[in-house]
């Protein structure tokens, strides 16, 4: 009988710590999911972004409001968002080369991006907004903290920053000839940075086995404003 009591006695502490390591196994194979979903989506949306973003002011119409030369609507873009026109309907035609659309009001012509934060889910989502057409408003990513756009007048380079709140930002900011270059105004932009935070959760609880403390993670994306560019 003692025998079977000690034989019960180290089987049971046997499973304990068996399940305990199963437990932080399952905890970190849950948060490194998490982590590759958030990042892919992420990824996806930035992709998203730089190819479209790069085509404002492509064939700008003139006499556009409140339409800087690079295709930046100067007044709905700042460091929280970016509104951009292009003029993507320039059909061949073999008798004038090409024929011009003379408005931005077709699909994909008139194009916003920006975080928008539910408050009452405590979500936050990075949008393409379509300002014209039927389906406006498209989620990309709807695991992110914190969207900036920073705006330059030449390729920079730089470091990149995410504060305890999961807030992203870039630091440090140079230009090719290694000094310390000052944004400029959307209207003036040849080069944007785009920086996108993502807070990944705790995962079980602080003093257990397997706990995952809550970590940030900030991808960045530079996009050149190609049809600013005077060659």
């Amino acid at each position: 009988m003692i025998e079977l009591i000690i034989a019960m006695a180290i089987t049971i502490t046997v499973m304990g710590l068996a399940s305990s390591i199963l437990a932080g196994a399952f905890n970190v194979r849950s948060r490194e999911d998490r982590k590759s979903d958030a990042i892919a989506d992420v990824q996806r949306a930035m992709n998203i972004m730089t190819r479209e973003i790069s085509n404002a002011g492509l064939k700008l119409p003139s006499g556009l409001p409140n339409v800087s030369t690079n295709g930046v609507v100067s007044n709905d873009s700042d460091s929280q968002s970016l509104r951009f026109v292009s003029n993507l309907n320039g059909m061949p035609d073999p008798a004038n080369a090409y024929f011009e659309d003379s408005d931005v009001t077709d699909m994909d012509e008139d194009i916003k991006f920006l975080m928008y934060v539910d408050a009452a889910l405590g979500q936050r989502y990075l949008v393409r907004y379509e300002k014209n057409g039927t389906n406006k408003t498209t989620v990309l990513a709807n695991r992110i903290d914190s969207l900036v756009f920073r705006y330059y007048d030449e390729k920079v380079t730089y470091d990149t920053t995410v504060n305890a709140s999961g807030n992203c930002d870039i630091t440090n900011v140079k230009n090719a000839a290694g000094n310390a270059e000052t944004e400029v105004t959307p209207a003036n932009a040849k080069f944007v940075v785009i920086a996108v935070g993502v807070t990944l959760p705790a995962i079980g609880t602080q003093g257990n086995e397997g706990y995952q403390p809550p970590s940030q993670v900030q991808l960045t994306s530079d996009v050149v404003l190609r049809n600013s560019i005077v060659y």
